[in-house]
């Protein structure tokens, strides 16, 4: 199978205005969308569009209207121009119930199994996503933020990206770009391990709660981030399909 489990490491370095640097042990699950009934049947702890222990839904993605992941993407990047057939998904799932995704990769292949493109759904601790399609080869890309996702950051600004694809490890960096600065670098880095009964047992025992630790160590953060008084920008109107909109 193609699905599988990473664990790794997550490393934030802000260098401006203040320096705040962080590394934390995480873990991702790859899921080919194809699988996933395959994957339901296998996995006594794992359930799509249900509850269980760890739980894949549609809803937690794109819209939030339920709409087959799949088919979201496909249909986001065909409106671009792209013919997808095959799509890799880099998420985090529920875990009891409960989830966090500060952004979700879709490594998206075409008929002749390429690499057609990589779609980076982000979100916001408001509730708020906006999927953006990256085009323009060799898995290196930029595009202007839309998205306010930190209130230690603006707008005027843009992400930087290179990836790797999801193979016995997996690493995609961003970039923060301001002017001819970039303030942020962001690493994730993972090693493969097959999604089995034994391996989603061993990453409950090992992360129990990993979407808590998420949104909880992005709480922590600014708490850090505003102690050192980095400036502090308020929450734009948000617009979906949009971004967020300037005042």
């Amino acid at each position: 199978m193609r699905s599988a489990l990473y664990t790794g490491t997550l490393v934030h370095a802000r260098r401006e205005p203040r320096r705040n640097t962080f590394r934390y042990p995480v873990a991702y699950f790859l899921l080919d969308l194809d699988e996933l009934p395959a994957l339901e049947r296998r996995l006594r702890w794992f359930s799509v569009n249900s509850a269980n222990a760890v739980s894949f839904h549609d809803r937690d993605y794109f819209a939030g209207d339920g709409e087959p992941l799949k088919q979201a993407v496909v249909g986001f990047c065909a409106e671009r121009g792209r013919e997808v057939e095959r799509v890799l998904t880099l998420t985090q799932l529920r875990v009891f119930g409960y989830i966090f995704n500060p952004v979700t990769f879709h490594w998206c292949y075409g008929r002749s199994g390429a690499l057609e493109c990589i779609v980076a759904e982000l979100a916001n601790t408001f509730g708020e996503r906006l999927p953006q399609l990256l085009d323009g080869g060799e898995r290196h890309y930029e595009h202007r933020k839309r998205l306010h996702v930190s209130p230690f950051f603006g707008l005027d600004q843009s992400y930087e990206y290179a990836f790797s694809e999801p193979e016995d490890e997996v690493w995609a960096r961003i970039h923060v770009r301001e002017n001819e600065s970039r303030p942020l670098t962001a690493v994730l880095h993972g090693e493969r391990t097959a999604l089995t009964n034994r391996s989603l047992a061993r990453f409950l025992v090992r992360y129990p709660l990993m979407p808590v630790q998420v949104i909880a160590l992005i709480h922590w953060q600014a708490l850090k981030l505003f102690a050192k008084r980095v400036p502090f920008h308020h929450k734009p109107p948000f617009v979906p399909g949009v971004g967020s909109v300037p005042e």
